[in-house]
């Protein structure tokens, strides 16, 4: 996965792209449609939206947050300095790096119950199939909308596959 023609890049808000990459959330609420399809990096913004409480989403996903340390886990992927010494983080609570691949297969806009209970109403719905969370988490900054990965990212984000 070296060619970045055919990519795009996602910055999601935590606890959003851990629910992602762990395979609970398979809708995307944005505010814009789509046109893109295919591969998706997902990447962890820096941000934390501290007012969601994902039991109310999902049961088996707020077990699998807890595990995993919940909110006092969260670490940052562009300080982290990797150790034989210290076991490594949950990749899927690290902010700041892309934590998961996935395929962005379709956009609809929300309709009464439809994806259901992560798509919200009055937005629109990217559907991601094929999640694959990294074997660790690779630092980036984030960005606004689609981004285009570079070719740097591109290899470490394989690399981490």
């Amino acid at each position: 996965m070296t060619a970045t023609d055919n990519v795009r890049g996602l910055t999601i808000k935590q606890p959003w792209a851990f629910a992602i990459a762990e395979g609970f959330k398979t809708v995307e609420n944005r505010s814009r449609r789509t046109n893109y399809r295919g591969q998706l990096l997902i990447h962890a913004g820096r941000a934390v939206d501290h007012a969601i409480n994902i039991v109310s989403y999902s049961r088996d996903a707020a077990i699998r947050f807890d595990e995993l340390g919940g909110r006092s886990n969260y670490w940052d992927a562009r300080e982290h300095i990797p150790s034989q010494i210290v076991s490594s983080p949950p990749v899927g609570l690290a902010l700041s790096g892309v934590i998961a691949i996935a395929q962005l297969v379709g956009c609809h806009q929300a309709v009464d119950g439809c994806c259901s209970p992560w798509g919200f109403p009055d937005q629109w719905h990217w559907e991601l199939t094929d999640v694959q969370p990294l074997m660790r988490a690779v630092p980036r900054a984030g960005a606004l909308g689609l981004w285009k990965p570079d070719v740097e990212l591109m290899a470490a984000v394989s690399a981490a596959s």
